[in-house]
């Protein structure tokens, strides 16, 4: 084996040794500084003294800049001095970094490793001068992944201190909104909802319609078609118009916000690191502050809604067009029962309707009905003169309100006055057991499902009343009625009704009355010799049907 030469490096590495020597090193120094605490050593200006001085007393030093981003969590990417730095070191202008410790550098063991080793092969040594560690040293490296990892670990436990401190404050009843946007309510600097009147109108409207049987496409273009102003949101800063659509709507009328009442923790973070997200379906606990600021609508109407929801869910073809045929689902077959369908003529633009039983055999084989199809505009024609002799049934419609009032609304308060007792000593009582929590819990449900039965009972009640001013109207009575709200809020489900409702113009009917008729009318049943419009309130008039 021959002799063997060692060649000396010619640029020699940057160590602890050889660091401050020879020509001046490009320095650059970074901190993550704590908004909150400007008094302490974390302080941004606490830090660049403390660089300044330092890079200053070494003579071999040249400072570049100091980079320092605020409180901003465990991942890098979210840092926009720290990835500014990064690029510098990439672009050549730095040939060390120095930071406090590892701690400020990155919370995130993975992050820390990666940009080490980064400006590791780069030759840019990263010196922490709390841990007293370079990382172009042997051992370097190890050091920095244990103190990382315990960085790490420490930024965990801050994290699931903070959340423990959040749902102290919610068990103790300090709570707050998280919502700074939210139609018919501003957030006040306190962190609580104010009502605001002229929004909180639009949201009553929305929940009208929608038990009066709307779906929510149609109200959603109803809205925009009409030029509605009142769905916002903030973009950087700004407010904005956003567009009514299904899913707005949907949320909206979901949101218990409404009632008066605020559910807290309806989401969760999954990951610390990452930050992600998620809808909190049971993973963690959510506490609900009843009656915490004023409602929008009455907390039965709201219920109501759900309800009517988880109604429409479950027939969501009866639910999902835009109402463009009123019509459809309500006409139904004297003979077989089933419904109607409307088939359409394209060649003479005309329509007319036939049993399903008959268009669609396969879905009902063992019926043989013998009813014959019916044209539109007879069905169009028979409302109208249904809703035109409303006045001929006045004097029932005032005894079935006199009747709902004894046998349904009083019976339901007497339920809910019931329930209600008790529940107040449960939920009086600090300590409760685990069989008072979940008798509590029982009668929780009961209330809700009693107060649904209230709510139903009093659009009942609604639907007669507006019946009777329908008639009123009919017979040329002007109502007089006002649809807005302009100061206080909306508790009574009789008090939410009037103030919505639409008023009506004095006088016969003479068109089609489209929205009346999915407001009002629960179906039409075509005969032979008559088709029989029956009303939600729970009346019916029998119109002949008249010969060619």
């Amino acid at each position: 084996m021959g002799k063997v030469k060692v060649i000396e490096a010619r640029k020699p590495r940057i160590t602890a040794e050889t660091m401050d020597v020879t020509q001046k090193i490009k320095v650059g120094a970074y901190a993550r500084v704590s908004t909150d605490h400007s008094d302490q050593e974390t302080s941004y200006e606490a830090q660049q003294t403390h660089f300044k001085s330092l890079i200053e007393s070494n003579p071999g030093w040249e400072l570049v800049d100091i980079y320092a981003d605020e409180e901003s969590g465990t991942s890098a990417s979210k840092r926009e001095n720290f990835m500014r730095m990064i690029a510098d070191c990439k672009a050549g202008k730095i040939q060390m970094v120095l930071t406090k410790s590892i701690s400020r550098f990155a919370r995130n063991t993975l992050d820390c490793l990666k940009y080490i080793r980064e400006l590791k092969a780069l030759g840019i040594p990263i010196i922490f001068t709390k841990e007293n560690i370079n990382t172009m040293d042997a051992g370097g490296e190890v050091l920095v992944t244990i103190l990382a990892s315990i960085a790490q670990q420490e930024s965990a436990s801050i994290s699931q201190n903070v959340q423990l401190g959040v749902r102290y404050h919610y068990q103790e009843g300090k709570v707050c909104s998280g919502v700074h946007r939210l139609l018919g309510y501003n957030r006040t600097q306190d962190g609580n909802l104010e009502l605001v009147p002229h929004e909180a109108m639009i949201v009553r409207r929305i929940f009208r319609e929608y038990l009066d049987g709307f779906s929510l496409g149609h109200i959603a273009k109803r809205l925009s078609e009409e030029g509605v102003d009142g769905s916002k949101t903030t973009v950087n800063g700004f407010d904005v118009q956003r567009k009514w659509n299904y899913e707005g709507l949907e949320y909206l009328i979901q949101n218990e916000k409404y009632s008066g009442d605020l559910l807290l923790q309806k989401y969760y973070t999954v990951d610390y690191l990452t930050k992600k997200v998620a809808v909190n379906q049971g993973q963690v606990p959510q506490y609900l502050a009843e009656n915490n600021h004023e409602p929008v609508i009455p907390k039965e109407l709201f219920l109501q809604t759900q309800a009517e929801m988880a109604r429409r869910r479950q027939d969501p073809s009866k639910f999902n067009y835009l109402h463009d045929w009123p019509l459809a689902g309500r006409v139904v077959c004297g003979e077989c029962g089933c419904c109607y369908r409307r088939v359409a003529d394209k060649r003479c633009g005309t329509a007319s309707y036939r049993c399903e039983s008959k268009v669609q055999k396969f879905k009902h084989p063992e019926l043989d009905c013998h009813s014959k199809g019916v044209r539109e505009e007879k069905i169009q024609a028979a409302v109208i003169e249904a809703f035109n002799r409303l006045p001929e049934i006045e004097a029932e419609l005032v005894r079935l309100d006199e009747r709902l009032k004894m046998a349904g609304i009083q019976k339901a308060d007497e339920l809910l006055n019931d329930i209600r007792e008790r529940m107040i000593p449960l939920e009086e009582e600090e300590n409760l057991t685990d069989d008072q929590r979940r008798e509590l819990e029982e009668l929780h449900g009961q209330w809700a499902e009693a107060s649904v039965q209230r709510s139903i009972y009093f659009d009942k009640e609604v639907q007669i009343r507006s019946l009777l001013q329908r008639i009123a109207a009919i017979k040329g009575v002007d109502n007089g009625k006002r649809d807005t709200l302009e100061h206080g809020a909306c508790l009574d489900p009789r008090e939410f009704w009037t103030i919505t409702r639409p008023a009506f113009k004095p006088g016969p009917i003479t068109a089609f009355p489209s929205d009346e008729v999915i407001r009002y009318v629960e179906k039409i049943v075509v005969e032979p010799e008559k088709f029989i419009v029956s009303f939600k309130a729970g009346v019916s008039i029998e119109v002949e049907r008249k010969k060619r």
